[in-house]
């Protein structure tokens, strides 16, 4: 059954999508997906997509024998890096609409996905799968790079937008599963580093945000705020190379500019060393430790703007 635009992340999860290549990227996000699954009892699934192999013989047509071989010798490879038993599936496909397909379609609540860093040129020309996918899935994306690990201190951007202050409840609900300390961090233009009131009313507008967390979740992250001075992306990356994860809410700010600078979800993802937690705009919501499921709408009343 389709899910409707009104999908629901539920978090902590309990059905995790682990799309895998034939690269050693792929290995970090198999063992963080592990990793969660094992923290929160979730179910983690593998995903390879195998791209059709068109016949030379009939131009256009895609072969399946071709493609079946292919698909057996990836998974082969797939099961001696990530071990025998691993739960890793083949489907032939395009692989961006079939990740993004899966995540949606098949009850998952949350993909972890690899990504190479590519930047600049080799960027323009091959493109990157996990930016497309966080770019247009309607379930969080957790794009890690590196060694997998815990996270006990995570890093919440806000701009005072309203899809910013969902994602920023939704990095306090993320901290709560985790056990782990909250940053809500605001960057300023860097020509306001002495003003005082500028610094006076960022803060304001942050505890403000902060104090319509409920008091659990209050108590569970112990939240603290950060300034930053500068250009949003550079000094997000700076800022998380003190936490152990990230949590964004992912926003479209228009074709043309998504093109050519990718959103800031994007641009941080391509240089942060660090796990990213990307929320998708619209719709957030979170499962608390007696099952409720808490929906947060993207709106300004609930995302609490003053």
């Amino acid at each position: 059954m389709e899910k409707s635009a009104e999908h629901m992340a539920m978090f902590p999860p309990k059905k995790i999508l682990v799309p895998l290549d034939l690269s050693e990227a792929s290995v970090p996000a198999w063992q963080q997906a592990q990793l969660l699954g094992r923290e929160f009892g979730a179910k983690v699934e593998g995903i390879y997509v195998q791209p059709w192999i068109y016949s030379g013989l009939k131009a256009g047509m895609p072969s399946s024998t071709a493609t079946a071989r292919a698909s057996a010798e990836a998974l082969e490879e797939l099961r001696t890096k990530l071990g025998l038993s691993a739960d890793v599936g083949v489907v032939p496909g395009e692989v961006e609409e079939t990740i993004l397909s899966w995540g949606k379609d098949l009850g998952f609540d949350l993909i972890v996905m690899g990504t190479h860093g590519r930047t600049g040129l080799q960027r323009a020309i091959q493109g990157s799968i996990a930016e497309t996918v966080v770019y247009h899935s309607v379930i969080p994306v957790l794009v890690v790079r590196g060694k997998p690990g815990t996270f006990k201190n995570v890093l919440a951007p806000v701009n005072f937008e309203p899809y910013a202050l969902t994602g920023l409840q939704a990095a306090a609900y993320a901290a709560q599963a985790f056990k782990a300390r909250l940053t809500a961090f605001h960057v300023l233009d860097a020509a306001l580093d002495a003003d005082p009131a500028a610094i006076k009313e960022a803060k304001s507008r942050l505890a403000a945000a902060l104090s319509r967390l409920t008091p659990h979740v209050r108590r569970a992250c112990k939240p603290s705020m950060r300034l930053g001075f500068g250009k949003t992306d550079e000094q997000i990356v700076a800022a998380s190379s003190d936490a152990d994860l990230v949590v964004m809410a992912a926003h479209h700010r228009g074709f043309l500019n998504d093109t050519i600078l990718g959103t800031t979800v994007e641009r941080v993802i391509r240089h942060s060393t660090k796990p990213i937690l990307a929320i998708p705009p619209g719709l957030a919501s979170r499962r608390l430790s007696d099952g409720v499921s808490v929906l947060l709408r993207h709106d300004r009343k609930s995302a609490g703007i003053p």
